[in-house]
């Protein structure tokens, strides 16, 4: 019996149905879901019942008796993987290695790599290693057998593997921390559009989104979610994304006084200085270009969107393409750095240029709109 069959025949000792798709191989992509038969927008393709799901409610209780009760539902789920309690030696040939992982993930690569991600991804990965520290320190405390590796790899699992879910007792959790790991259903790959993945008190379901013919590959969609982020949480970086965007937090921020920033802040509006197709004129990069072109700051207008007696809206319009040539010029920078370091893969390096590459060409399309750049 093969991986893929003996992971099928236990999810359907579980409930678990599966119609016209089939877990395979890609040559050079590794698992995916493929469709078995030609499939119709609209039809179901997968549901998983509630038994089948792994969450809160299935941790073993020799495992939460343990643990500190703050301990996250994303650090549980890892313990429960990191002691093997439901892992197995086929699950083991489905998903990622470590090496996998230390060539993708950017909480795994030198520092020196990690100082030199974009802004959005940076951030990302401050919030994981603040994240992974404390589920950790609880981990240890009840499991000091296991390596910090160990569990590091098990956390990664759940980190790029879990679903959305909730249950009553879960919503007493931070909405980002109501995670579930869902069997055959973790094997889709992503793309910016996909199969509908929703969910009852009953089971799971997977909708086709779209005609797929026999032997296409089947995706679900992670979310409407930058490169930075897939990259950040994912260890990936698609050709095509229509969710991408530049997080220019980086380029303004430095030119911003401690009482602008501290005005932004008050207002809400400090950081996120985003640029994407569909800007608005009261979006935060607007609020804070205006900030740089004004004399006496006019909030309301601002937070409309609407122009002020001062221009500051058309002036940082006229701003903003300045502002992005030099940008231009840093990220070149930023490339050669990259490669001029004896640290890290060169697969790590070579996926770090890749991105700063994609935002270079975003920052590109920005530059030759016509018209303002904004709705």
């Amino acid at each position: 019996m093969t991986t893929i069959d003996g992971l099928l025949r236990r999810a359907d000792e579980e409930g678990v149905q599966v119609f016209g798709i089939t877990p395979t191989g890609f040559p050079g992509r590794g698992i995916g879901v493929m469709a078995t038969r030609d499939l119709e927008r609209g039809d179901i393709i997968m549901t998983i019942p509630v038994q089948a799901i792994h969450s809160l409610h299935t941790v073993p209780e020799d495992i939460v008796c343990k643990l500190s009760r703050d301990i996250s539902i994303h650090g549980l789920l890892a313990a429960e993987l990191a002691l093997q309690h439901t892992a197995s030696a086929d699950l083991a040939e489905l998903v990622p290695k470590w090496t996998d992982f230390e060539a993708t993930i950017p909480y795994l690569w030198p520092a020196e790599l990690q100082r030199l991600l974009p802004g959005e991804a940076r951030c990302l990965l401050t919030k994981q290693q603040t994240k992974f520290e404390k589920d950790w320190d609880m981990f240890r405390n009840g499991f000091a057998s296991k390596s910090r590796q160990d569990y590091l790899y098990a956390w990664l699992l759940v980190n790029t593997r879990a679903f959305y879910y909730e249950t009553s007792a879960m919503m007493l959790f931070p909405w980002h921390d109501r995670l579930a790991l869902l069997p055959v259903a973790d094997l889709f790959n992503h793309s910016d559009t996909g199969c509908s993945v929703s969910f009852s008190t009953e089971s799971y379901t997977v909708t086709a989104d779209r005609r797929y013919y026999a032997g296409d590959e089947v995706y679900t969609s992670y979310g409407e979610h930058s490169n930075d982020f897939l990259l950040a949480e994912y260890g990936f970086l698609p050709s095509e994304n229509r969710w991408d965007k530049v997080c220019l937090d980086d380029l303004l921020l430095p030119r911003l006084t401690p009482k602008q920033k501290s005005e932004l802040r008050e207002n809400g509006c400090l950081g996120d200085f985003i640029l994407h197709d569909g800007l608005k004129k009261c979006d935060n990069i607007w609020i804070a270009l205006r900030l740089l072109c004004c004399v006496d700051a006019s909030w309301q207008r601002y937070i409309d969107g609407e122009e002020d007696a001062e221009g500051t809206l058309a002036k940082a319009t006229e701003l903003l393409p300045a502002l992005l040539e030099g940008y231009l010029g840093r990220i070149k920078e930023i490339q050669t750095e990259i490669r001029a370091l004896q640290v890290g893969r060169d697969c790590q390096q070579k996926l770090l240029v890749r991105r700063w590459e994609q935002i270079e060409a975003l920052v590109r399309q920005a530059m030759v709109m016509n018209g303002p750049p904004y709705e």
